[in-house]
């Protein structure tokens, strides 16, 4: 009996942190199969906005070069557990 982990990543729930302002619809707009969720608050005089995704390995690691090119400083990438 085989009891290898598949190649693919399950879909997953990430939660990324970022510094600066981005454009909502582009954002939803990223990867159609990615359920894309936002909150933007203001710390310290300077814009956080909170993403949460719902989507594969390959997905985030898109979104994060994405929004690194656009010059958008990531705070932090988290994976969160469902109960969170």
């Amino acid at each position: 009996m085989n009891n290898e982990k598949p190649i693919f990543d399950q879909a997953t729930h990430y939660r990324i942190e970022i510094q600066g302002r981005v454009d909502v619809n582009w954002l939803k707009s990223f990867d159609s199969s990615a359920e894309i969720q936002i909150a933007e608050t203001k710390q310290m005089q300077e814009d956080l906005v909170m993403i949460d995704v719902h989507t594969d390995q390959a997905g985030i690691v898109g979104l994060v070069r994405r929004l690194h090119s656009l010059g958008l400083s990531i705070i932090q990438v988290l994976v969160v557990n469902d109960g969170e």
